[in-house]
């Protein structure tokens, strides 16, 4: 049976720790059944090593992956971030990268059939370009952070996915730029990718307006760099808790395999997993629209009854 491996960097606080605890619970009630999955958890940061030994026991058969505290104080939350192009398990057919705030509901071993299958690397398009430097654009913006960092020319093929596409504005056409929420690579081709990945992102820093984009930008140029054959994937792989998005794609809406709750107009993403009573106020909120579907899936799959008490 093929192995899929799940990278998730985090911080060791109650508010990673526990929604990597829900993320388990939910991942153990899909059914698998041409598919085994593990969980891989980067940490790094200062640690209440108490806190972290009551989460530690809900999460049993996740494999945890220290930083250690050098490389914590030389890159900052870029330790943990990094490791997992570091330290990838090698015995892997599939490596799949997601944010800690996502929460599957549906099987998608179909993905992970065609990403083994066509070696390719796929994800959801990015909502929009990466912050832009005063009076610039985003293309111009694009060839400053590529300039002597790939030989390959970018190929704007894509649409940022939360933006109405604008066939005839060139600025709005992205290359294969990625939400890092959900990523799947081939296990073939992540250690080139991986290379260049770790070699790109502090180069390219200085070059971005803001630099906590720096990981998505050099993912693409990696990407980019090695050829690889890509896949975008529909909204449903990544689907945010976003009115623009429910708006734009209630196809999409209507078969969300993954949530991924980043938005918090209406609830703490940090909170709700992190104790019995915030856990139940989450479940008690009126909600409306995707932040409606991802409650009520978290009720469908962890309870009523706090899941990690």
């Amino acid at each position: 049976m093929p192995r899929v491996a799940i990278l998730i960097p985090a911080s060791p606080n109650a508010a990673f720790l526990s929604e990597v605890a829900a993320f388990r619970v939910a991942l153990g009630n899909l059914r698998w059944t041409r598919w085994h999955p593990t969980i891989y958890l980067y940490l790094g940061g200062p640690c209440d090593f108490d806190l972290f030994a009551k989460w530690r026991r809900h999460l049993p058969d996740v494999e945890i992956i220290w930083c250690s505290p050098a490389r914590f104080e030389q890159k900052d939350c870029w330790a943990q971030s990094d490791a997992v192009f570091e330290l990838a398990p090698r015995d892997a057919d599939v490596i799949l990268t997601m944010d800690a705030d996502t929460f599957p509901v549906w099987a998608f071993e179909d993905v992970l059939d065609r990403v083994l299958a066509t070696d390719c690397v796929a994800g959801l398009i990015a909502h929009y370009p990466f912050p832009l430097f005063p009076g610039t654009r985003p293309r111009e913006n694009w060839q400053r952070a590529a300039a002597g960092i790939v030989d390959v020319p970018l190929d704007f093929q894509f649409s940022y996915s939360l933006m109405d596409p604008a066939p005839d504005d060139p600025e709005l056409q992205a290359p294969f730029y990625l939400n890092f929420g959900v990523v799947f690579f081939s296990a073939n081709r992540f250690d080139g990718i991986a290379k260049r990945y770790l070699s790109i992102r502090p180069t390219i820093m200085d070059r971005l307006h803001d630099p906590g984009f720096s990981g998505q930008v050099a993912l693409t140029l990696a990407i980019t760099a090695e050829r690889c054959n890509v896949w975008s994937l529909g909204m449903r792989y990544n689907f945010p808790n976003d009115p623009i998005a429910e708006r734009m794609y209630p196809e999409e809406k209507m078969h969300a395999v993954i949530y991924h709750y980043l938005r918090t107009t209406h609830f703490d993403r940090r909170l709700i997993f992190s104790s019995a009573e915030q856990y139940h106020a989450f479940l008690d909120l009126k909600l409306t629209g995707s932040n409606h579907d991802f409650q009520h899936a978290v009720r469908a799959f962890l309870g009523n009854q706090y899941p990690v008490d």
